[in-house]
């Protein structure tokens, strides 16, 4: 179950660095959904386990928010955090 963490956490930083929140919410219910399952399978001594993965993506999706604002910041992606063009 740690192996389901930590790709959980990878693979929340990649959709916060690339995707907006919808991203995350679809994700979320995912994992919800492996929850579940891994509940049904495995019994009560999935629920830490099922508990971390939610963690994981979450702040796996935080860290992706941060490293996308930083090189938007410094300047690496194709428009600057915080900047609007006008309309």
């Amino acid at each position: 179950m740690l192996y389901a963490a930590t790709f959980h956490l990878l693979a929340g930083t990649v959709a916060g660095s690339i995707f907006k929140v919808r991203t995350l919410l679809t994700l979320l219910g995912f994992v919800l959904f492996e929850t579940a399952i891994a509940a049904i399978v495995q019994g009560s001594s999935a629920g830490l386990w099922a508990l971390t993965s939610l963690l994981a993506i979450e702040v796996g999706y935080m860290a992706g928010l941060l490293s996308r604002g930083a090189l938007g910041l410094v300047g690496y992606s194709g428009e600057q955090a915080g900047t609007r063009r006008p309309r």
